[in-house]
């Protein structure tokens, strides 16, 4: 009979942290584990789901164990729950957004002046019990190769017209003079852009700080879309090429940082991130020699630490 059994949790973590107490080992390496599934908050109470492993403590094996063919034997495949973006509060006044500090546009726009440095604000050293948890994640084999985080989701043709035909009728209700244009390739997407500069100034209020609107629109396209399609779709929304500017300036950072941790040998962690932002990164640095990332800690506190292979 199998020695392994099946935990749960709120996340990894927790699920292994019962393990170990249910077997009575106090270090890692005296548990031999795998992870069935990551775990997902859900939105708003809703389609969440926990972290599952299976465990068996070492001594218990008399050898080492081939973890993969019991994850077969233990439980069949998990389907991959599909990510939802959490969804803010909706702005009554969307086209009337306060005045906002030179900080916040320039963080918004993905610009930053020239000559200024800004590698010590964008990545920062780990802390000691931020070490063990990056550590206990790559000995478990979920390394920056998360497939949750760096799988590349395909769209369909139909599904971005789909998707455009609803945001343009959404613009239209909004009261906005934009196009929406419909981007294929690596990064396929839909963008509003303003018909002159009076309106691409307007459309600043549906990115909102951090791009918070910005994802609240998506969401609700998302979900519009899915509704029509009979099935759940996802497709990327932006707004005067916003996420590009953001990705751009995270490949930018997530360079500058593996190139920091391939000099000095210590790991760096990067500023909290959407799930989407550390996608960005983790793809970013997928091909790097002698790099590798990981994402650790609970939304949306949730971060890349970048450190060596």
């Amino acid at each position: 009979m199998s020695e392994y059994q099946e935990f749960t949790g709120k996340t990894v973590e927790e699920a292994v942290k019962k393990a170990r107490e249910e077997f009575g080992v106090t270090s890692l390496s005296d548990l031999d584990f795998e992870i069935l599934t990551q775990g997902s908050r859900g939105v708003l109470g809703m389609g969440a789901e926990p972290a599952r492993i299976i465990a068996a403590p070492r001594s218990a094996l008399g050898r080492p164990a081939p973890r993969k063919e019991a994850v077969e034997k233990a439980a069949p495949p998990v389907e991959p729950t599909p990510p939802v973006e959490p969804t803010p509060p909706v702005d009554d006044h969307p086209r009337e957004p306060k005045p906002r500090r030179r900080s916040e546009r320039d963080s918004e726009s993905g610009d930053r002046r020239p000559g200024r440095s800004s590698s010590g604000r964008e990545a920062s050293k780990v802390s000691d019990a931020a070490a063990t948890e990056v550590e206990a994640a790559v000995a478990a084999g979920t390394s920056s190769k998360a497939k949750s985080e760096q799988g590349d989701d395909e769209v369909s043709t139909e599904a971005l017209e789909a998707g455009k035909e609803i945001l343009e009728q959404l613009v239209e209700m909004m009261g906005y003079d934009a196009t929406v244009e419909v981007t294929t390739g690596a990064t396929a997407k839909i963008t509003i852009y303003g018909a002159d500069d009076e309106e691409k100034e307007a459309l600043g209020a549906l990115i909102g700080r951090k791009g918070e609107r910005l994802s609240a629109l998506q969401h609700l396209v998302n979900l519009m879309l899915s509704r029509k399609m009979g099935t759940w779709t996802r497709v990327l929304v932006d707004v005067e090429d916003y996420r590009g500017r953001r990705e751009r300036q995270l490949v930018e950072v997530a360079t500058r940082a593996a190139d920091r941790v391939s000099e000095t040998g210590q790991m760096l962690q990067l500023e909290p991130m959407s799930a989407l932002e550390r996608r960005w990164v983790h793809l970013a640095l997928r091909d790097r020699e002698g790099i590798i990332t990981q994402s650790i800690g609970e939304e949306p506190q949730r971060r890349v630490v970048v450190l060596k292979a």
